[in-house]
């Protein structure tokens, strides 16, 4: 549209200009006209008083050759040959002032003035007069008498003066008079069509600036709205604002070339949030490689630092029954002669350290064979307090020593499960010594036992040091000994725990830790009646 619009306006201006050129063309040809009148008219005026002026001197040469004076023909065939140039220059004048005149009236729409007409005329009487004046002339001789003078005088005035009857001296005159007047109104005709230009030049000159004004006017108009519209759409994009949009519906060319700049400022954004999208992917994708790594690598320290404390937990676990059976075997070694109880004694002591070796490295045998899923369970049916009693059993030796009280609840009679007795009770006496050995004294552990919905429950609750929130989620790791574990007591390998959750996962049970720094700790011990029970998920939590 705004093509078209370009195009009508410059084809408006176009035609305006070559209106303009026609107008000035127009007026230039008519002052031209009125010009070459103008000189017509000045050269017309010279050839009759040229003309006047030889046929007065030949008037003068005519007298001399009348009275003998000396006149000579050469000079007057050179007065004649100037005449009747002239009257040839006067016949080409006349006639091109006569068309002059029927150009301007025929473009003016005036009549053509008698004058003209009759100077044609008069010039072809002067031409007709000058040949009869020449034969005159050329025949004429001196005459001394006064009558044969005056006869011949009158008759050389006759034929200057007269032709067909008319007076060409009066006509003559009479030319020249009008022409006389005729040149200064042409030359103010040539003056006026000459202003008449001007005034139309700078009238069409003033019209086309008025309008290519307005033409201009109404172009920036219908321009600067669409223009300011692109120019918006491009700082918009420039300052990253994607989302801008050119209004468009207009159906001119800046409609379809905001469409085109809307296209691509979509495909822009599409990429830019293509690229944001793959950019917080990577980046969400480090921060989880990242995270990972971290925390492997947090757990790699872990590992090594509970490597480091494992070897010197075990260094120490290790360190003390061999220093038993070491001591035990230098006394006998060095003493000369014991009694026998002495020696029975001593390889008694040396036994107890020997089997407290060996229960360490049967805890690691197990604790690696359960995570080969190789653990070994010989399941048999056994009555579940006569389980409980033998772990209690065992366990209230170390009670007393701390000063501790176990209480324990009665299990009824009738009530079988289908276990391992040996492993079973190994886990109950791991629980059971853990709350024994983190208990402060004269505090009392209290043994719990709970069933339902195929599954048993022994709780072991105790009121001693409590672990820390943080740590519960580790306390079934091999080797994890927590903070206030440590400070409570220096010994242990921190592998009871772990123990105990793999047996009670090999019964399809497990082990859930409930506690509180300060108010004590509850374990869980829970497994089902028999083996096609379902598996319970293990887990630890604050109370």
């Amino acid at each position: 549209m705004y093509r078209l619009r370009l195009t009508l306006a410059l084809s408006a201006m176009l035609a305006l200009v070559c209106l303009q050129a026609g107008f000035v063309y127009l007026g230039t040809v008519r002052v031209d006209g009125y010009a070459r009148h103008s000189r017509l008219t000045s050269d017309l005026l010279s050839e009759l008083l040229d003309l006047s002026a030889n046929k007065q001197r030949l008037r003068n040469w005519a007298a001399q050759q009348v009275m003998g004076a000396g006149a000579t023909d050469a000079a007057r065939e050179r007065l004649l040959d100037a005449m009747d140039a002239s009257v040839r220059r006067l016949d080409e004048v006349t006639r091109r002032h006569l068309e002059s005149w029927q150009d301007i009236a025929e473009r003016d729409g005036v009549p053509v003035p008698a004058e003209a007409t009759q100077l044609v005329d008069i010039s072809a009487l002067l031409g007709e007069s000058l040949v009869e004046l020449r034969r005159q002339l050329r025949a004429l001789t001196p005459h001394q008498d006064r009558e044969g003078f005056e006869a011949v005088w009158r008759q050389l005035n006759q034929v200057f003066d007269m032709t067909h009857g008319r007076d060409l001296r009066d006509l003559l005159n009479g030319a020249i008079e009008s022409q006389r007047k005729a040149v200064p109104i042409a030359r103010a005709a040539t003056e006026q069509g000459i202003e008449r230009l001007r005034l139309q030049a700078v009238a069409m000159v003033g019209i086309t600036f008025a309008l290519a004004v307005l033409l201009s006017l109404h172009l920036s108009r219908r321009l600067k709205r669409p223009l300011d519209a692109l120019l918006e759409g491009a700082q918009a994009v420039q300052a990253g604002r994607l989302d801008h949009r050119i209004p468009v519906g207009s159906g001119d060319e800046f409609d379809h070339v905001a469409r085109r700049f809307n296209a691509m400022a979509q495909e822009v954004q599409q990429h830019r949030e293509a690229a944001e999208a793959v950019r917080r992917g990577l980046e969400d994708e480090v921060r989880a490689r990242t995270g990972e790594l971290e925390r492997a690598h947090q757990s790699l320290q872990q590992l090594d630092h509970r490597r480091r404390q494992l070897f010197a937990d075990l260094g120490h676990e290790l360190r003390t029954p061999a220093t038993v059976i070491r001591g035990e075997a230098d006394v006998a070694l060095r003493a000369a002669a014991l009694p026998v109880e002495d020696y029975r004694l001593a390889l008694q002591r040396i036994v107890a350290a020997v089997k407290q070796l060996t229960g360490l490295v049967d805890d690691l045998l197990l604790i690696a064979r359960a995570e080969a899923n190789e653990l070994d369970i010989a399941r048999d049916w056994l009555p579940l307090g006569t389980l409980l009693d033998g772990a209690i059993a065992q366990a209230r030796a170390l009670a007393a020593v701390h000063r501790l009280t176990l209480a324990v609840d009665a299990v009824p009679d009738g009530i079988d499960v289908h276990v391992d007795e040996t492993r079973l009770r190994q886990a109950l006496v791991i629980v059971i010594d853990n709350a024994i050995r983190y208990s402060r004294p004269d505090s009392t552990v209290h043994v719990a036992w709970t069933a339902g919905e195929g599954r048993h429950r022994i709780s072991v609750i105790d009121t001693g040091i409590g672990i820390p929130e943080d740590e519960l989620p580790l306390v079934f790791e091999r080797f994890m000994r927590g903070r206030l574990a440590r400070d409570h007591r220096a010994d242990g390998t921190g592998i009871g725990l772990s123990i105990a959750r793999s047996i009670l996962a090999a019964h399809g049970g497990a082990l859930e830790i409930e506690s509180r720094v300060g108010a004590g700790t509850t374990v869980h011990l829970i497994f089902p009646d028999s083996h096609d029970a379902p598996l319970v998920t293990a887990g630890a939590h604050d109370e």
